[in-house]
């Protein structure tokens, strides 16, 4: 594959950071106090499936319609700071270091066991130290190669800083691999998983030789199942649909700076369905729908009665039952909350320059 230009390159990265931070924010009419009506904010991908798994069991158990809301993590945060003052959203599934984001401006409100009684038999790291809305799903960051091009499976990330035969991609900083692999090259080329500065050295020593920036899961496996790289930083759930395809793609863990994200739930301060909303987040929280998210959704189960499917403990093997004990963590979540701004800029200048 020809090597795009680096300036292309730079202006490629560049335009992910400003759909990042362009968003529009929505007209819906204000919600008065509505038992009857459940508005849940999530990702705009697999909704379909969402639906049939999560939303319409809710539906027939409870009587609550479900009306979805979906777009990018940084827009449906938007929109609710937007809206913080009338809230036309109850409930938000969203990535832990935007939740945290959330949480700093006051846009979620605390919930307990009393209210969720789910959250007692949820995997400790997943339940909020500041108790909010848990972690009700989570991704693995590896190395995503090519099982034809690669001779032997990686075991750290040193095998991509050697700059694997066939070519590498990197995650641009916009997506949610992104500010994870800057912590895991800290971890691992620095002092810790805090380290942004070594991070950040560390990438800039490969940004520039990388064949692509990819901006989404979809055009990761594209470029993996094409054989265009033989190598990129990617979540053990992207992998999952080429392995299950039988495409020669594999997910390595690294040896050392496994990081994780997750997916969390959190109840909207001010919902106009608040009982609703709590009811949602227990309901999300059973094993049995856990299990059902994990067929159709490639997600991870948290609850500690939900198991991982066979695909999963295929890819990512134990640490799909248990990422800490397998040395998984979130990273440092105030961090990437606060230095989101800057770090947009450095990964501009610094990496994919």
């Amino acid at each position: 594959m020809n090597r795009p230009a680096r300036g292309a390159r730079r202006t490629a990265a560049l335009a992910g950071v400003l759909a990042l931070a362009t968003v529009t924010a929505s007209c819906a009419p204000v919600r008065e106090d509505d038992p009857d009506t459940l508005v849940v904010s999530t990702f705009a991908f697999a909704t379909e499936e969402f639906t049939q798994v999560v939303a319409e069991p809710f539906e027939a158990e409870t009587g609550i319609r479900v009306v979805l809301d979906t777009g990018n993590n940084a827009g449906r945060l938007t929109k609710l700071r937007i809206n913080s003052e009338r809230p036309d959203t109850d409930v938000v599934l969203i990535s832990d270091y935007y939740a945290q984001i959330g949480k700093d401006m006051g846009l979620f409100a605390p919930v307990s066991a009393d209210d969720v009684p789910n959250l007692d038999a949820i995997q400790p790291w997943a339940v909020d130290p500041d108790g909010y809305g848990p972690a009700y799903t989570f991704q693995l960051l590896g190395l995503m190669y090519r099982t034809d091009l690669v001779d032997e499976a990686p075991e750290s990330w040193d095998d991509l800083w050697a700059e694997p035969e066939g070519g590498y991609a990197l995650p641009d900083i916009s997506v949610s691999a992104g500010p994870m692999f800057v912590l895991a090259a800290g971890e691992h080329f620095g002092s810790g998983p805090s380290d942004a500065d070594a991070g950040f050295e560390a990438l800039a020593e490969i940004g520039p030789d990388a064949l692509q920036f990819y901006t989404g899961s979809t055009e990761l496996t594209s470029l993996l199942e094409r054989g265009e790289i033989a190598m990129a930083p990617g979540l053990d759930n992207f992998a999952m649909g080429s392995v299950e395809a039988d495409q020669p793609v594999g997910f390595a863990v690294p040896d050392e700076g496994r990081v994780m994200t997750a997916n969390t739930v959190q109840v909207v301060e001010g919902a106009p369905n608040p009982a609703g909303a709590l009811a949602f987040t227990d309901f999300l929280l059973r094993p049995e729908i856990q299990e059902g998210m994990a067929e159709a959704l490639y997600d991870k189960p948290v609850a500690l009665g939900a198991e991982p499917t066979p695909l999963m403990e295929q890819v990512s093997r134990e640490a799909a039952t248990d990422p800490v004990a397998n040395g998984y963590h979130q990273g440092d979540l105030a961090l990437l909350a606060n230095e989101r701004s800057a770090w947009l800029d450095r990964f501009t200048e610094e990496v994919a320059r």
